[in-house]
């Protein structure tokens, strides 16, 4: 049985989704409050079992369910002046609770999500809060037991229908394609960046889910996007050209960061060896978006 989290937000409800129709009993934790939209069409289904995360003690639901796994993929950005101790709580003592409860009823193996902005060896200025409590998890947790075998997944960048208009991806979508705003003002654009589709980000993981319960280690990292790199600039003209749009893309008119991360690609080696590909093009990507949002492109 896997434990997830995060279970209602975009990464973990299509994570669900599919593990469910894989045949994948999960313990799926959510708070009493949350929007459970995205996950509509499966919550009656017998292999699932939903959790109040906020209504339970974490030592009850090990004593519940007999779990193997845990994915963690629950994480707040601190974006709009989130307190400094939600953003410690759920990216960091959340999942240490439930890793130093699990090792002791049986949880074998721990899938970590990270983020790319964590692959050198400082903090990220635009999200520095999470960046640091994303960092000090993987501090932490191999320190926990030696017979937890930990995956840590560095995540590029992650995009597809539906996402929160607060990521970069869909906040362009909205004002270029669908909202069609006059201008829209942005950096010079030659930043660089992974794109990966969510539908090739679960497929990563059900591929290490699988790698999990059948191999020994201590701690494994996989880098997960394309393993190509497209300009920022040239991200946004596709969204433009494809929709039509009349927006005009005003790049310069804001500076970059002092610390810009200038290109970030995933190196999928590692993921190749066990099988894994992903299959979408961003340009197929953007269009099954845009089609789902204004129709025929």
């Amino acid at each position: 049985m896997i434990l997830l989290t995060g279970a209602t937000g975009f990464l973990g409800s299509q994570l669900l989704i599919d593990l469910l129709n894989k045949n994948y009993k999960i313990v799926a934790l959510k708070r009493s409050f949350s929007n459970t939209e995205r996950i509509r069409k499966v919550l009656g289904d017998k292999k699932l079992n939903l959790v109040n995360i906020d209504l339970i003690d974490i030592p009850e639901i090990f004593k519940l369910y007999s779990i193997d796994t845990i994915i963690h993929t629950a994480t707040e950005y601190g974006r709009n002046e989130t307190p400094m101790y939600k953003m410690v709580e759920a990216n960091l003592l959340l999942p240490l609770r439930l890793a130093e409860e699990g090792v002791n009823k049986g949880v074998k193996t721990f899938i970590n999500t990270d983020t790319y902005f964590n692959k050198g060896k400082g903090y990220y200025s635009n999200l520095l809060n999470y960046s640091f409590s994303k960092k000090s998890l993987m501090f932490c947790l191999p320190k926990i037991s030696d017979k937890l075998k930990i995956i840590n997944v560095i995540l590029e960048h992650i995009y597809g229908p539906y996402d929160s208009d607060s990521k970069f991806v869909e906040n362009m979508i909205q004002n270029i394609a669908v909202q069609r705003v006059s201008k829209l003002s942005l950096t010079e654009g030659y930043q660089k960046r992974d794109f990966i589709y969510v539908k090739d980000v679960v497929s990563a993981y059900l591929k290490l889910i699988e790698y999990g319960r059948t191999h020994n280690f201590l701690v494994e990292t996989f880098e997960l996007g394309t393993g190509q790199s497209t300009e920022i600039r040239e991200f946004c003209e596709r969204i433009k050209i494809l929709s039509k749009s009349p927006t005009q893309l005003a790049f310069g008119d804001i500076p970059y960061r002092v610390d810009e991360i200038m290109e970030s690609k995933a190196d999928i080696s590692k993921l190749q060896k066990l099988g894994w590909m992903p299959t979408l093009s961003l340009s197929k990507g953007l269009e099954g978006i845009l089609n789902n949002y204004i129709g025929n492109i």
